[in-house]
């Protein structure tokens, strides 16, 4: 699953939908690999503040879009905020990691340690 939470009057979360969300490879290669679910945090806060909280635990840092690839029980074992669509300034590039996560979960042992993450988590 691929979580995106944001809002409606949040800069960078329509950034990442017109870099990404609207360019047809990547939306092609998502739709492929994941279940894409669009969240707005105004919506449902509730599920905003679990998956905000473990990205600041993870990462150090967090804010909007909120990024997370989650198993199918819906437990996250990567998070994020804004990816640019190529690599940029050390940040992976949105397509990129979509196809690195995808590969691991299609890995056994890579998938076997993404879900002993996630229960970490």
């Amino acid at each position: 699953i691929f979580l995106s939470i944001g809002y409606a009057a949040c800069h960078w979360c329509h950034v990442m939908e017109e870099e990404s969300f609207e360019n047809e490879e990547i939306a092609e290669q998502l739709n492929e690999h994941f279940v894409p679910i669009k969240v707005d945090r105004e919506e449902r806060p509730d599920l905003d503040s679990v998956y905000m909280s473990i990205c600041q635990q993870v990462t150090g840092g967090g804010g909007w879009p909120l990024s997370a690839w989650l198993t199918p029980e819906g437990e996250p074992f990567y998070v994020g905020t804004y990816f640019p669509p190529e690599e940029k300034r050390g940040q992976p590039g949105f397509g990129d990691l979509l196809q690195r996560l995808s590969d691991s979960w299609s890995d056994p042992e890579q998938r076997e340690e993404m879900e002993n993450r996630a229960r970490q988590w």
